[in-house]
């Protein structure tokens, strides 16, 4: 199996068409609604979610062109293009699969488009696909239906390598992950109850020290809801929680384009408390709520990060063959993880000292990294046509284990050093 890394304005036509009427039209309108829907409330997210989020947003865009002509124009924007390719990969694989494979794989597109998932995590592994066809490997096995093991089983010779994906961001480089302050303010949107009308309140969370808060999210959201109701601080050594109201009207004479596009993320650029913390704003009747989470961690993900090393090194693979554990950076360049440029090479060799010193992860021969950010899009004319194409291997930052059991693997050439 070979995915397309170019095509033409035929070529996404049919895949489309063929892509509607396999995901069906009102489930893709559905979840991606139900997608997009979760994302609006992120005034945190407004800047990053076209990165994190580009090919669902390229798909909507597409989508809504579609049903009111019919017609597909082309892509001269990334997440148009993004849609594209990933359209057509889904429809390329599906060529392969066996009809119960195929059931399998189109629920977990499905699953991927709704809110608690990404996309971007699909897409990575067909990019990893093509990268490694085009280092000369004959992939014999495909995890695209979520079984156990491995993503990919490549051959190259007499030399077979077994290859797990994973993508790193957002979480990368934040002390409080996604996931944490999504389920958390869900919580509180659900129910916080009114307690100051004609006012702006704002509730700054703040998650500090390094150990998480006791009682996990219930313990953090039950803490918030008490301190609201009291209407004073709270502070301990893992959490601290701060309330403060403004009259309406002067914050509204202060931000009065409420009605425009971009007032959510313009607003919270002005009141947030740090970069990379979240912001969520709740209405109730006559009161404005804005939660303000801040971490006064940095970089505690990097320790989920280690784990997911081990356990993926330790669990996925079958250790009967040479590993590569393909790390890969979402709507993110490797400088900007954080704010020292050189975190980031120093980052990368911690993960590489931690998945390569331990004996149960000998097996592992590689570990590699990329970014999305670096993936070259080009445009090329070809017998009078313009194609779109993408360079699949994007930048590579990789690291070879010199205490694997199986010896020096090329699995990627050059050579990583």
């Amino acid at each position: 199996m070979k995915l397309p890394t170019e095509f033409t304005r035929t070529s996404a036509e049919n895949s489309w068409k063929e892509f509607i009427e396999w995901i069906g039209f009102s489930t893709l309108r559905e979840s991606l609604n139900r997608k997009h829907k979760s994302l609006e409330d992120w005034a945190a997210f407004k800047d990053m979610a076209p990165r994190l989020f580009s090919i669902e947003y390229g798909l909507q865009s597409v989508l809504r062109k579609w049903r009111s002509t019919r017609k597909l124009w082309y892509p001269k924007e990334k997440p148009v293009y993004d849609a594209y390719a990933f359209v057509s990969s889904c429809i390329e694989i599906k060529k392969h699969l066996t009809h119960e494979q195929a059931r399998v794989f189109r629920r977990r597109i499905i699953s991927e488009i709704l809110p608690n998932g990404r996309l971007c995590h699909l897409d990575h592994e067909f990019r990893t696909a093509q990268s490694l066809t085009e280092f000369g490997w004959n992939i014999t096995h495909f995890g695209f239906c979520g079984d156990p093991g491995p993503d990919f089983v490549a051959k190259r010779g007499e030399i077979e390598v077994e290859i797990e994906s994973k993508c790193l961001s957002p979480e990368i480089g934040l002390g409080v992950s996604y996931d944490f302050a999504a389920r958390l303010m869900a919580r509180l949107n659900r129910e916080l109850q009114s307690r100051h009308t004609n006012s702006f309140t704002t509730i700054r969370i703040k998650i500090n020290g390094s150990s998480q808060p006791g009682g996990g999210i219930d313990g953090v959201k039950s803490q918030i809801l008490e301190t609201y109701k009291a209407g004073h601080h709270f502070s301990s050594e893992t959490l601290s929680i701060e309330i403060e109201t403004t009259p309406l009207e002067e914050f509204f004479a202060r931000f009065p384009n409420f009605q425009s596009e971009d007032w959510l993320q313009r607003t919270f650029s002005e009141i947030r408390t740090q970069k990379g913390d979240f912001g969520y704003f709740i209405r109730r009747s006559e009161e404005l709520i804005f939660c303000n989470l801040v971490s006064m961690r940095t970089n505690q993900q990097a320790k989920k990060i280690m784990k997911l090393v081990s356990t993926t090194c330790e669990r996925q693979f079958s250790k009967r063959r040479p590993a590569l554990l393909w790390l890969h950076l979402q709507g993110l360049a490797p400088g900007q993880i954080d704010s020292n440029p050189e975190w980031a090479s120093a980052f990368f060799q911690m993960l590489a000292r931690h998945a390569f010193t331990n004996n149960r992860r000998d097996h592992l021969a590689s570990l590699v990294f990329t970014s999305d950010a670096d993936l070259d899009h080009q445009s090329v004319l070809y017998r009078g046509r313009d194609r779109r194409r993408a360079s699949a291997a994007g930048h590579l930052k990789g690291y070879d284990n010199k205490r694997c059991r199986f010896g020096t693997v090329q699995v990627l050439s050059p050579t990583l050093s």
